[in-house]
């Protein structure tokens, strides 16, 4: 006989495999959570794909690179070219007068300097060698002219009443075999650049032993 109010007894249930198989994919959904997969039932649709897709803009707007930063490097404009020693203009045998100097004799050679003076209000330039012939009383050319000798020189500047000069070269008596030429009554010079010659006394000078040679112009009035 069974009492009233008893409780019925409700039959235990057994984990069987189906239940063992609903934790196992609960495990693994929770640990897959910590990779980025968030559940959650209080928030509402859309939060995590909007907040994902906040994250994406945010890191491709700090990836893009900015404007690059301007170039240091300056042109530097051309440096101009240092102006030239014979910047004044060249003496025309119109600015200069012609003087022969002393004759200078050494070891066998005779040196006379051969002058040019600027009388000209203004600074000129003499460059090079100048053309030299020796001339007799009528103005007959005596020889050959001065060959030239030695290096070319830097130009020479003569302010007014400067003067430059060009060494001529021959050689004492008795030094060489061949015989000395006539001596000249004047000295004839084209200035270095120059096709108008210029004249002066000669005052006796005569070449000898074949030698007759003239230097560049140099500054000053003799050796």
């Amino acid at each position: 006989m069974q009492r009233s109010g008893s409780l019925r007894r409700v039959p235990r249930l057994r984990r069987g495999p189906l239940g063992a198989v609903a934790l196992t994919a609960l495990a693994a959904l929770t640990a897959c959570g910590g990779d980025g997969v968030t559940i959650s039932a209080s928030s509402p649709p859309g939060t995590s794909t909007d907040t994902a897709s906040t994250v994406t803009r945010s890191a491709s707007v700090d990836a893009t690179p900015g404007p690059a930063a301007p170039s240091s490097t300056r042109s530097t404009p051309p440096v101009p070219p240092d102006p030239p020693d014979d910047a004044s203009p060249r003496c025309t045998h119109d600015r200069l007068t012609l003087s022969l100097g002393r004759i200078s004799p050494g070891a066998g050679n005779l040196y006379v300097p051969l002058v040019f003076t600027n009388k000209g209000t203004a600074a000129c330039h003499l460059k090079g060698f100048p053309d030299v012939t020796l001339l007799d009383a009528s103005g007959e050319r005596i020889g050959a002219p001065a060959q030239r000798s030695g290096d070319m020189r830097p130009a020479v500047v003569l302010a007014p009443g400067e003067s430059a000069y060009a060494a001529l070269h021959t050689l004492n008596k008795g030094i060489a075999d061949e015989p000395c030429r006539q001596p000249a009554t004047s000295v004839q010079a084209y200035p270095p650049g120059s096709t108008w010659a210029l004249r002066t006394q000669a005052r006796a000078f005569q070449v000898c032993g074949g030698t007759f040679e003239v230097s560049a112009v140099r500054p000053g009035s003799h050796p």
